[in-house]
């Protein structure tokens, strides 16, 4: 991949927000949400791709914080631990994400290999 930092975050955040647009299309939503999953495997070892996705951690929006703090648990958890919590604290399908992202990770059973 010869995508720079800049470029990987803009292009993460795009997929997360398309997955956030979608959600009341169940088909549409699991489409966009497995794009967005092949990408962060794509991007997950690179060092351009960490630090984007540990950037996208402070974004306005609480989708793509929730993405990015779970996709940064396995390189940085503390940080990722805490804006999960923040999102568990709110109301709605985040939050419920936010939670059992939290107690699988806590568990030892978070897998975002597949």
């Amino acid at each position: 991949m010869t995508l720079n930092t800049e470029e990987i975050r803009e292009r993460y955040r795009k997929l997360a927000l398309e997955w956030d647009a979608s959600k009341d299309d169940p088909k549409k939503a699991n489409r966009a949400f497995k794009k967005h999953h092949s990408f962060y495997k794509e991007i997950r070892n690179l060092e351009s791709g960490r630090i984007a996705i540990e950037l996208l951690r402070e974004d306005p929006a609480p989708v793509v914080r929730l993405l990015a703090a779970t996709h940064c648990l396995p390189f940085d958890p503390g940080p990722s631990e805490k804006v999960l919590t923040e999102l568990e604290g709110g109301v709605g399908t985040y939050a419920v994400d936010a939670k059992y992202t939290l107690i699988n990770f806590r568990s030892g059973t978070l897998n975002l290999d597949w």
